[in-house]
């Protein structure tokens, strides 16, 4: 599930939520709901936090796709 891989590749990179807020301009609110999946990410707000951080889009695709 994307929200798990995303909460644990911020939680290793000790990335706050704070600072996801502050690099992508996505509410905490929403970034907090999303990584406990209780919301799915936007298409546009996936692909932003991926650049920013750097995220491998195809993984990601993948584990869309199990």
């Amino acid at each position: 599930m994307i929200s798990n891989y995303l909460k644990e590749y911020f939680k290793e990179r000790k990335i706050s939520q704070y600072e996801i807020e502050k690099k992508t301009g996505i509410a905490r609110s929403k970034i907090n709901l999303s990584l406990n999946g209780k919301r799915k990410l936007t298409a546009e707000e996936l692909i932003n936090i991926a650049i920013v951080f750097d995220i491998d889009l195809e993984k990601i695709k993948r584990l869309n796709n199990k």
